[in-house]
C-alpha cells in the first residue's frame, strides 16, 4: 500500500522494533506525500536483555530519540513538532500504584523534498 495513507498513529510502539530503521523505511513506504506520523510512548526498546529470558539470541539496533531524528530525513521524515510527556501505563487511578513513562511525542510529515529513500522502491520486511 505503498503511498495509500494520510497518517499513522503510534502508540508506545516504536520502541518494540529489533531495528528501528526498518520501522522508519516502512512508515515512509505507506504515508503519501503530506502524510504525518504521530507516535508518542518511551524508547525503552525491548531486545537488549533478550538472552536473559529467551533461548535464542535476539539482535537489536536501539537508538536514541537524537539518532531517530538524524536518520528520519533519509527516509523523507521531517520533524514538525516534539515535546515530552509524562504518560500512565496500565494505571488504575484510584489505586495507589501507578507506572509513569517518560515519554515523547512528536509528528513527522513525509516530505519528499528531502532527498532521502522515502520508501521507495519494493517494500521493505515487515519488522
Amino acid at each position: 500500500q505503498r503511498g495509500k495513507w494520510d497518517a499513522v498513529a503510534t502508540c508506545f510502539f516504536i520502541d518494540t522494533a529489533h531495528n528501528v530503521v526498518q520501522y522508519l523505511e516502512l512508515l515512509s513506504h505507506l504515508l503519501r506525500e503530506g502524510g504525518v506520523w504521530i507516535n508518542i510512548g518511551p524508547l525503552l526498546y525491548h531486545w537488549a536483555d533478550a538472552h536473559t529470558y529467551m533461548e535464542d539470541e535476539q539482535l537489536s539496533v536501539e537508538v536514541s530519540l537524537d539518532t531517530i531524528e538524524r536518520i528520519a530525513p533519509h527516509f523523507n521524515l521531517r520533524l514538525l513538532r516534539k515535546e515530552n510527556r509524562e504518560c500512565n501505563y496500565a494505571t488504575n487511578c484510584r489505586s495507589m500504584h501507578q507506572t509513569t513513562y517518560q515519554c515523547v511525542f512528536f509528528t513527522m510529515i513525509k516530505d519528499s523534498s528531502l532527498g532521502g529513500r522515502g520508501g521507495g522502491g519494493p517494500p521493505p520486511p515487515r519488522p
